[in-house]
């Protein structure tokens, strides 16, 4: 057993000692001349819908866009599992209001309840469970979503 142990651990470190190219590895790539592919999201986004407001830019002032329509884009993490109903917990709103989010990559769109949250209209978001799985976003990711009020 002992020897076999031995084989073992020496074989594991000769290797580690090896070049990696010497056994038919190329890593780390050794052609520095190769470009590397740059993976681009689609820049276009669409226009909203007749009739909605622009999303307010007033960072600066962080104020929360009123009104009804379009109230900005914003990143959604995935909000507390056990708490049930279709909703987003965001800045964009200072009170509680009816309204849906679409994620513009499924192209789906949901109806929600808008759950005002403090901090700046910049910060990100929560949806809940519900309304990550009608979106078809991802859960362990952060989905770019557009919320409007109704």
């Amino acid at each position: 057993m002992k020897t076999i142990l031995t084989a073992v651990m020496t074989l594991t470190f000769v290797a580690g000692c090896t070049p990696m190219e010497k056994i038919g590895l190329d890593w780390p790539a050794k052609r520095p001349d190769t470009p590397v592919p740059v993976v681009r999201e689609n820049p276009i986004m669409p226009l909203p819908e007749v009739g909605d407001s622009p999303p307010v830019h007033d960072e600066d002032a962080g104020q929360v866009p009123t009104g009804k329509g379009l109230l900005g884009v914003t990143v959604a993490s995935l909000g507390d599992p056990s708490r049930g109903g279709i909703w987003i917990e965001t800045p964009l709103v200072s009170t509680p209001a009816k309204g849906r989010v679409t994620y513009v990559k499924s192209g789906r769109t949901v109806k929600v309840d808008l759950i005002p949250i403090s901090g700046p209209v910049t910060a990100g978001s929560r949806l809940s469970l519900a309304a990550m799985r009608f979106l078809d976003a991802p859960l362990t990711g952060l989905p770019e979503v557009q919320v409007y009020r109704d």
